[in-house]
């Protein structure tokens, strides 16, 4: 990722003594003198405005101020001596640089106001227009619409009672799925479902980048897709930037900055291809434990898939019929015209479990 410089802005900070907000490149208080100590931060200002003042902009870019070692004064990064007690600024501290401030926010017309007499000012002012008084940064936001009258309260009621009662028919239903009663129950048929898959050539449609699609790809049908994003410019890229953030300089300026990246497009297609896939299932049914697999027929260019297979035994308990899956041909050959079986039983009449008996 990129990051493409857009201006600078001045910056301001708070005096902590009488609680006046002042220009960032300003090193003394307007409202009582006090000198900017090295540990009060550089804010962004409710609003500002790019800055066009060259002098300000190359000292920004020169490096972070010095805070004079013995006498605390700021000086540019450029200077050897301290300007307010000439002392050698190789003892100083140099304010911290680099930190995102905030975000960039151009003057919009907003207004704040203040606590004193109550003045509307403009948004970038620092000290009432009429009495003078040190203002704060909260903006005036305008009045909330009042709501809509909906009917979203009988609705909602609507809901919750609907809600209620699928919740305790879901309730119902599990209690009934798993509460279950035993049966002895007797064997009266085996019936069985063997299947083969018949696979083939098959026309399927899929997607890939333009230079990753096979060969025989037909109806081919292209788009265009960011592929990757590289961090200078590319043919054909487009750039994509962030919301504009501040960076302190340590100067009392801010650079004004975005973070980019570069798009870079490529064709993404849809088409049609040749895969293996299924053609066919061949199925054979029966009764009795004989369980046998179907015939199949092959075309040129076929072959057997993947075969599956399903064993039903069919028991009868107090007149009642039921029916109950059995996973191996082991189980299955178990499943002997007149023998016993114990099943459990849910309140739905579906057989949840079942064992023969010896």
């Amino acid at each position: 990722m990129s990051q493409k410089e857009l201006g600078y802005v001045e910056l301001e900070w708070t005096c902590p003594v009488c609680k006046t907000r002042n220009p960032g490149t300003q090193t003394t208080c307007s409202g009582c003198g006090a000198a900017q100590p090295d540990n009060v931060q550089f804010e962004t200002p409710v609003a500002a405005a790019m800055a066009e003042d060259q002098a300000k902009i190359e000292r920004a870019k020169t490096g972070p101020d010095i805070h004079c070692g013995f006498c605390g004064a700021r000086n540019p990064a450029t200077a050897k001596t301290c300007r307010q007690c000439g002392a050698d600024l190789t003892a100083g501290k140099a304010r911290e640089a680099g930190k995102v401030v905030g975000a960039y926010a151009p003057d919009a017309g907003a207004v704040v106001h203040c606590e004193a007499c109550g003045m509307e000012n403009p948004a970038s002012a620092r000290q009432c227009v009429r009495c003078g008084a040190p203002l704060g940064k909260e903006l005036v936001a305008p009045a909330a619409a009042p709501a809509a009258a909906s009917g979203m309260g009988r609705g909602m009621i609507l809901f919750a009672i609907l809600a209620v009662v699928v919740l305790l028919g879901l309730g119902w239903l599990v209690f009934a799925m798993f509460q279950t009663n035993d049966t002895m129950a007797t064997a009266v048929d085996a019936r069985w479902e063997r299947s083969i898959a018949i696979m083939g050539q098959v026309p399927v449609q899929a997607s890939a980048w333009r230079d990753e699609a096979p060969a025989n790809a037909a109806n081919l049908s292209c788009r265009a897709e960011v592929r990757s994003t590289s961090d200078s410019p590319q043919p054909g890229a487009q750039e994509v930037c962030g919301t504009p953030y501040t960076l302190d300089t340590g100067t009392g300026m801010g650079k004004v900055v975005q973070d980019c990246v570069y798009e870079v497009y490529d064709d993404y297609c849809t088409y049609t291809t040749l895969q293996w896939g299924v053609v066919n299932t061949v199925v054979q049914r029966g009764s009795g434990l004989a369980a046998a697999w179907p015939g199949a027929n092959l075309a040129a260019g076929q072959q057997l898939g993947q075969r599956s297979e399903r064993y039903i035994c069919v028991v009868t308990a107090e007149d009642h019929e039921y029916t109950f899956d059995l996973r191996t041909d082991a189980e299955f050959a178990q499943c002997q015209p007149g023998s016993r079986w114990r099943l459990s039983i849910n309140a739905l009449g579906g057989v949840v479990d079942a064992e023969p008996v010896r």
